[in-house]
């Protein structure tokens, strides 16, 4: 271990860090704090008197104790150790360095500067060549990225960096656009579909793609059962064509075909690389650098087949309880030139919505209707809007934010719900409800047990994380859950996700049979050819979950994101975030 590593350790350990200030402390404790012998202990504090880091008092005889004094600039020293920490992608070192109870205010202060500046748009100069980097905070833990398991918005996104599909679905034209194959077609009764991929696309690792990547990664997904396998459980067999085409022989017709080949689970893996989720292989602009617990990194592929990259490299940082930037891109230390009123704002209206729904695979008082409908006036979204003051948020009757704004919303007694509970076989039992445990869903939660607690229902909550909503575990103890659904730009394949897709919440508390019955609907719905009678079909099945109160939808959320006025290329996808492959910053950028 180096000095000042050793050095650092060891003030871990220590009650005191001001410079000049003398404390009691014994060759043993510094032993345990150093993890070596006591010989060894005597070594490195030579050292580090002879590099002026501290002064060492030996205690001779009985009741004298050994003393130690710092001598060297603690702030200049931690704030190199901070840096170093930061250089070195240890960031979750570096953070908990910043919350460091004894760090003095002067040093925690500068370290304090010294971390915002980390983030945004920042330059360095690096083998006489400079690097333009975007850097973002983020304070929720990494989901998995696989893309047979990805379930969550943002990792998504990152997804979509790393690889492409066989086509892409444009929300501008409502329409399905070449990505990895240029063309398509289907035989008469769409049994047939072959696709005629790129010449000389490259993955990551250099290898020319192929058709057997291709045929690789859908029978992935049937080999671990991924939660996207029921896109591909139509594939009978698929044939790969000496002239670059491929061609899947499907077990009946199917108009929808494309759309699921676009879908996330069909992102295109090499088949002659084992997976790694900490070293994906893909074909898109950026690659893998980096994927640990805190953070993840990606560099411009050179040899994209597209337009490369105009940023060189982008850093996600895992940041627990890093305060929310007013600009998400922002440029750093720039802002201090630049006020809110002169940034760019954009509004973010997310695709989907919170909702809560009932667990009907555990037995328990929410297979009662009449609790249900108890529940649905307590939870009333127009008045938990206007107790909370939640301003970005809009009551929903659907996952769909335009179907919503036609529908009328008025709020619900106290009164009315306690009727609608009589009528059930509530008796007094404890009701649980899962939510995901972030601030703003926590206080929604406390807000509807207040009110239950007015009708007498007492209600048990339960904050997750979102990996633990993933587990099967919260299918099998919560009555209830909260839980919110941010659709993909092809918002067909996005409603049909909802249901299908075993990750899903809606799907994970449907019992047999009413699995049945939405099996039965969607089955139907997959058979239309116009895509307008698919989007009515959808509509209705909505509706009949919302009647039959086995789903709740709350609210739409809408965000506001500031965007300093020299960046450009801003191009916001389904999931809220900006394509970081065609971003780029007009006049300046902050160097390192």
């Amino acid at each position: 271990m180096k000095s000042n590593e050793h050095f650092m350790q060891m003030l871990l350990g220590l009650s005191e860090w001001e410079t000049g200030r003398e404390q009691k402390i014994g060759i043993q404790e510094l032993s345990q704090l150093l993890c070596c012998t006591p010989r060894n202990v005597k070594l490195i504090l030579r050292k580090w008197e002879s590099e002026g880091l501290l002064l060492w008092k030996a205690g001779v005889g009985r009741g004298n104790h050994s003393r130690l004094t710092i001598l060297c600039d603690i702030t200049d020293f931690l704030a190199s150790y901070f840096q170093k920490l930061l250089k070195d992608g240890n960031v979750g070192e570096a953070v908990e360095l910043l919350h460091h109870k004894n760090l003095p205010g002067g040093a925690k202060r500068l370290l304090q500067e010294k971390w915002d500046s980390q983030f945004g748009f920042v330059a360095e100069e690096n083998d006489k060549r400079r690097q333009e980097i975007l850097r973002i905070p983020r304070g929720r833990a990494f989901s998995t990225i696989d893309p047979a398991f990805v379930a969550v918005a943002a990792e998504s996104h990152f997804i979509q960096q790393i690889c492409h599909t066989l086509v892409i679905f444009d929300l501008a034209t409502q329409d399905f656009k070449p990505q990895l194959a240029y063309a398509w077609e289907s035989n008469l009764d769409m049994t047939a579909w072959t696709f005629y991929l790129r010449k000389g696309v490259r993955f990551h690792h250099g290898r020319v793609l192929t058709g057997e990547d291709v045929a690789y990664t859908a029978q992935r997904l049937i080999e671990l059962d991924s939660p996207y396998r029921w896109q591909v459980d139509d594939i009978d067999w698929i044939e790969q064509r000496n002239d670059g085409a491929i061609t899947f022989h499907l077990r009946k017709p199917n108009g929808f075909f494309l759309h699921l080949v676009s879908c996330i689970g069909m992102s295109i893996l090499p088949h002659d690389v084992p997976f790694s989720e900490s070293a994906i292989v893909g074909t898109g602009p950026f690659r893998m650098v980096e994927f640990t617990e805190d953070r993840l990194v990606l560099a411009a592929f050179d040899d994209y087949y597209r337009e490369r990259a105009i940023l060189d490299r982008v850093e996600i940082w895992r940041v627990p309880g890093s305060r929310s930037l007013k600009q998400r891109y922002q440029l750093s230390l720039v802002e201090e030139e630049t006020t809110e009123e002169g940034s760019k704002s954009l509004e973010i209206q997310e695709v989907g919505c919170h909702y809560l729904n009932f667990n009907f695979r555990k037995p328990g008082i929410q297979h009662d209707f009449a609790f249900r409908q108890a529940i649905k006036l307590l939870i009333d979204p127009v008045q938990m809007i206007r107790d909370l003051k939640k301003e970005t948020f809009t009551p929903a009757g659907s996952f769909l934010p335009k179907r919503s704004q036609h529908m009328h919303f008025s709020s619900h007694t106290i009164e009315e719900a306690a009727h609608w509970l009589q009528k059930s076989a509530y008796q007094g039992e404890t009701v649980l409800l899962s939510f995901n445990d972030a601030k703003k869903v926590r206080e929604e939660a406390e807000w509807l047990q207040e009110r239950c607690q007015r009708v007498g229902i007492r209600l048990e909550l339960q904050g997750v994380t979102k990996d633990q909503f993933l587990s099967y575990d919260t299918a099998q103890h919560a009555d209830m859950g909260m839980m919110g659904e941010v659709l993909q730009r092809d918002i067909e394949l996005g409603l049909m996700e909802v249901y299908k897709n075993k990750y899903s919440l809606v799907h994970r508390f449907l019992d047999d049979d009413r699995l049945a019955i939405v099996e039965e609907l969607l089955s139907k719905i997959l058979q239309l050819q116009d895509s307008k009678e698919r989007m009515r079909a959808l509509e209705k099945m909505e509706d009949t979950l919302r009647d039959e109160a086995w789903l709740l939808f709350l609210y739409h959320e809408k965000r506001f994101d500031h965007y300093h006025p020299a960046l450009q290329g801003i191009a916001v996808d389904s999931f809220g975030w900006i394509d970081f492959s065609k971003l780029w910053v007009k006049s300046f950028v902050t160097s390192l």
